[in-house]
């Protein structure tokens, strides 16, 4: 899975300084956060168990697996916070490589500045080559790439696209995926995942075993907090539409759109298409007057489109979870969805299916809910009660559980 699809409007707030020296000679706290947690000396003095999160992800847009890592933190820290029965004698940190632009709003959790060296700047390297250095327990890595130097750590890969659909990444992301995955799987105490389907992939595909992988799947609370009153999109026209996410991945079948889009007008629906996607990219011949590239939006405009179709459309091939049709389902909005794996592990029956390579499967849904108003709000009940089952909490309990395994509590 690439990261990253459209940003989040980040929280502005921030917490109360931390003040502390370094841990060790390049690792510094630099901001916001509580209370710093012991070093090795006291650690070992009090008995706590220290983990720590790699925070790569607060360098990338907040969307796709950064989401999960954001919002997995954002709960980690919340139940730290209110005192978990398993965050019991459990201190966490979150290391960064570089000071986070919008900090995170948290309550237990000290930020640590691992500086990342300038010379060479390099994809993994951080991680690779720095981030182990100042581990002093445990780690979580949330991102799919984690050190392969520690043992102590839980990694959560979300997928193995780059082995199942390699045509849609380039050479050197397969390659390092390829490389450190497998090692991952052997090194790592734990592996999670994000559906039954990745971790099937997973074990078949002898990156780790059965025994090793625990599925989480993602929450959907975040998407609740979305605001479409705080939409700068601007007023919506009255012509209906249906919207989807424009992504340059072969993989998200972006080529059924093009061929829909026809179809669409006749039926007197406009397209709208979401997301960093040139029009001469997804229309080579010229984009149809009924389709719209609304571009790159914020959440609060993504909230604002949704409310108002006619339904959402994910046509992709292949999903490790498929979090925008959760999201969709939040926002109240009708979920058309692929076959493919893992989307009705996922949506369930709370969302129409079609085939990624049959048009008029996708027409006809499109029109049955266009056609019969009781059917599109039959979804829409219940996709808000499917989608409300997804909770960051329970992912975030999930990963208190691992800790408290690998760390021996309660044996």
């Amino acid at each position: 899975m690439l990261r990253g699809s459209e940003p989040i409007r980040e929280s502005a707030h921030s917490a109360p300084v931390i003040l502390r020296t370094a841990i060790r000679p390049s690792a510094r706290t630099f901001e916001a956060g509580p209370k710093a947690p012991p070093g090795r000396s006291e650690t070992a003095r009090i008995g706590v168990r220290r983990w720590s999160i790699n925070g790569d992800f607060t360098t990338l847009r907040p969307t796709g697996v950064a989401r999960y890592a954001r919002e997995t933190t954002l709960a980690l820290d919340a139940l730290l916070a209110e005192g978990h029965p398993l965050a019991e004698g459990l201190v966490i940190d979150l290391l960064v490589p570089r000071p986070i632009e919008n900090p995170l709003p948290l309550k237990a959790l000290p930020v640590r500045l691992v500086s990342e060296y300038s010379r060479p700047r390099l994809p993994q390297f951080w991680v690779q080559a720095q981030l182990p250095r100042h581990v002093e327990g445990g780690l979580l890595s949330f991102c799919n790439l984690a050190p392969v130097a520690l043992k102590r750590q839980v990694v959560c890969v979300h997928d193995l696209h780059t082995m199942i659909v390699p045509e849609s990444y380039g050479r050197f992301f397969r390659w390092a995926h390829r490389l450190i995955l497998p090692t991952l799987g052997r090194r790592a105490a734990a592996l999670t995942t994000v559906s039954e389907f990745s971790r099937s992939e997973i074990v078949a595909r002898n990156v780790a075993p059965a025994r090793k992988v625990t599925v989480t799947y993602n929450g959907s609370d975040h998407a609740g907090h979305w605001e479409a009153a705080r939409s700068s999109l601007g007023r919506w026209p009255d012509w209906p539409y249906v919207l989807c996410l424009g992504q340059g991945q072969r993989y998200k079948n972006m080529e059924l759109l093009v061929r829909l889009a026809p179809a669409l007008e006749r039926m007197g629906l406009d397209l709208w298409v979401a997301g960093d996607i040139a029009p001469g990219k997804l229309f080579a011949e010229g984009k149809p007057t009924n389709v719209r590239l609304i571009g790159r939006v914020g959440d609060d405009d993504l909230k604002a489109a949704l409310a108002d179709a006619l339904c959402f459309l994910f046509p992709s091939r292949i999903e490790g979870f498929g979090l925008p049709a959760v999201e969709a389902m939040v926002a109240g909005c009708p979920v058309v969805a692929s076959t493919s794996p893992c989307l009705p592990e996922i949506c369930g029956e709370a969302a129409l299916y079609a085939d990624p390579d049959d048009d008029g499967a996708w027409i006809d849904c499109i029109k049955r809910l266009k056609d019969d108003k009781v059917l599109r709000s039959q979804l829409v009940a219940a996709g808000k009660v499917h989608a409300a089952a997804y909770s960051w909490r329970h992912v975030a309990e999930t990963y208190l559980k691992l800790m408290a395994s690998i760390d021996g509590v309660g044996e």
